[in-house]
């Protein structure tokens, strides 16, 4: 045997040890062809994709005329297919091997072949579900209906054609999440369920903008519940999962099955909830039952989101209700002193000399969230060891020359007034007018108080935008709605909706 890494070198260095030693390859070059395609899918695409959709792939045969992978079950296959399958064949390609086939091979025996490509995502899956609905129309005594076999046997707990793989990344651990003032209280809130999970905070709704670590969260809830508790059934799943299993399931006859997997876990987390906005009433329905059935059992619900549920747009008022039923944590962006620490956090786990000067600059001008963050400093950590140059401040200057470069562009007090009478439905008028009734007065403050922390103008600029009023009144508003936030939830989830609308807005302009 034979490695494709005889020497080390800076490119190689940045490979992780334990994906070397799964690289170990035969003598034959022939047969070196999956290994040599990984190697250059790691280099090309991103971290999170490769781990997630290849390094779970095993390659059975790898000759010159074909690669055989093996896949756990159809679904992870379909999501293969979907996700990264163009990818692969553009690098087998790319590296001379346009004649050898990939194929899939199932657990039991099927193999799909797919080395053309990937066909395109069903552009209207609600119209697939439209077709099945009547599937969904079972009550959810469903779930307790006899096994499909018809042997009166007890059916199995899960469906043998979906995997019972948690889904957890063993890296997202609550060890290495960084705690500070914008997630202190999710955090302990994630902790407290953890350790007593569907006892006290049930469900428990996250939310914050993306990249806050919502996700990292979930999953170092579900790891560390599994430690103190080895028998817990833990399902951790995305709102897009969740939704296209639904789908295969309908189409595939094993909705009970599906609601099986899903209606019997002690701990069922699901990220991205908003996905299932909109025209999606199939999945919505489906759930709606399974949250019930969960929440009747005691089991723990946890449930991220992007947006409070009061302002997640087309979803049934009943799911809106019931997510409020529990407790509900947000997220804040990092401050700096929160964001230096995550990046030397980071830097010591990957082994990189990151001092606190160079922390200071990237987290001064990576401020929008942590994936900002870690991405900068991957950047400039790689721009470092390709060019052999030490990771001074010199060079994260360079790095980051045309961001430094650009002037920060200024939000106005109009795009706020413009945002927040769109938010409570009102025209920008009446913000301006001195009308005094309370739901003008409300909206007008927050406005007020926005403008202020948004755009820094000196409190008489704000009072001319603001229909001439005086300085005074401005700062009254600013600092009324600055107590009130911290007291009446309401309104604190009104400034955080209009904050992430603003930075969302500003950061496209």
């Amino acid at each position: 045997m034979k490695t494709l890494f005889p020497t080390e070198s800076k490119q190689n260095s940045t490979l992780s040890p334990s994906f070397k030693s799964e690289l170990l390859i035969a003598d034959n070059e022939e047969e070196n062809i999956w290994a040599l395609i990984l190697l250059e899918l790691q280099s090309t695409l991103e971290s999170n994709k490769f781990s997630k959709w290849l390094k779970p792939l095993k390659c059975l045969d790898s000759t010159s005329d074909q690669i055989s992978l093996s896949v756990e079950d159809q679904l992870f296959y379909e999501e293969i297919r979907v996700t990264v399958l163009d990818e692969i064949i553009a690098c087998r390609d790319r590296l001379g091997f346009e004649k050898v086939q990939i194929t899939f091979r199932l657990p039991d025996g099927r193999t799909f072949c797919s080395s053309e490509g990937s066909t395109k995502k069903n552009e209207n899956l609600d119209s697939l579900l439209d077709t099945h609905s009547s599937d969904l129309s079972n009550d959810e005594d469903s779930e307790n209906s006899p096994s499909p076999s018809g042997k009166g046997e007890a059916p199995p707990l899960f469906s043998s054609s979906l995997s019972k793989n948690a889904r957890l990344n063993p890296n997202y651990t609550f060890s290495n999440f960084v705690k500070g003032p914008s997630n202190q209280f999710a955090l302990a809130s994630c902790l407290n369920v953890a350790s007593n999970p569907g006892e006290n905070y049930n469900p428990l709704f996250l939310y914050g903008s993306t990249g806050l670590g919502k996700t990292h969260l979930l999953h170092s809830v579900g790891n560390a519940a599994r430690e103190a508790f080895p028998n817990l059934i833990v399902a951790y799943i995305s709102s897009e999962r969740f939704m296209n299993e639904m789908i295969y399931c309908i189409r595939h006859n094993k909705m009970w099955d599906f609601r099986q997997k899903y209606r019997h876990c002690d701990v069922f987390m699901m990220d991205d909830i908003q996905f299932i906005s909109g025209n999606k009433a199939a999945t919505q329905e489906e759930f709606f039952h399974t949250f019930n059935t969960l929440y009747e059992a005691k089991k723990q619900i946890i449930i991220t989101s992007d947006l409070f549920p009061r302002d997640i747009p087309d979803i049934e008022e009943r799911l809106r209700n019931r997510f409020q039923w529990g407790l509900i944590a947000d997220i804040q962006p990092p401050g700096v002193e929160h964001r230096i620490a995550i990046l030397l956090n980071k830097a010591e786990k990957l082994k990189v000399n990151l001092t606190f000067e160079v922390a200071e600059y990237i987290a001064t001008h990576a401020t929008r969230n942590v994936r900002e963050l870690e991405g900068a400093l991957h950047r400039i950590a790689a721009f470092a060891a390709l060019q052999g140059r030490p990771l001074n401040k010199e060079l994260a200057m360079k790095t980051f020359n045309s961001v430094a470069a650009e002037a920060p562009k200024k939000l106005e007090i109009d795009a706020v007034q413009k945002a927040v009478a769109e938010h409570f439905k009102l025209k920008v008028t009446d913000l301006k007018s001195k009308k005094r009734q309370r739901v003008l007065t409300l909206p007008r403050q927050i406005a007020m108080f926005l403008s202020r922390k948004h755009t820094q103008a000196s409190f008489p600029d704000i009072g001319s935008k603001f229909g001439g009023k005086d300085h005074t009144t401005i700062m009254h508003a600013v600092k009324k709605i600055g107590e009130l936030k911290t007291t009446d939830l309401d309104i604190k989830a009104h400034v955080d909706t209009l904050d992430r609308m603003l930075e969302q807005s500003h950061n496209k302009g």
